[in-house]
Order: structure tokens, then sequence, then C-alpha cells
């Protein structure tokens, strides 16, 4: 890879990483536990399944567990 494209991408990650802390300033308590749930059960569902079924099972369910974590 060229290194005016590898310069790109890492500004698109820079980028993106940025964004999605700043929408995360205006949660609650509650809806960021849900995040990191789902994020965490999505992973986990991807190594264990290896497909997209297993991770969007995942996620879903690690969504519920952290919404319901106090």
């Amino acid at each position: 890879m060229n290194k005016i494209a590898c310069t790109t991408i890492k500004l698109a990650v820079a980028g993106a990483l940025i964004a999605s802390l700043a929408a995360c300033s205006g949660m609650s308590r509650q809806q960021a536990h849900a995040a990191i749930g789902a994020g965490a059960g999505g992973a986990l569902g991807y190594v264990l399944t290896g497909g997209p079924i297993g991770t969007i099972a995942g996620a879903a369910a690690g969504g519920l567990i952290g919404a319901g974590t106090r």
C-alpha cells in the first residue's frame, strides 16, 4: 500500500474514533452499560460461532444484560 493510502486510512480511523466518542457523551449510565454489553457480547458471539448469527445474538444478549446491570 502506498503512503497516501495509508495516511488516508489512519485519518479515517481517527475521525471515526473521535466521532464515536463524542456520540457517547450524552448517554445515561444504563445506555452506556447496554452499549458496552452489546459490544462485548457481539465480539464474544463472533469468537464462539465465527458467523453473523452468533454476533447478532451475542450483541442482543449482551445489550440486555448490560442494560439490566446497575
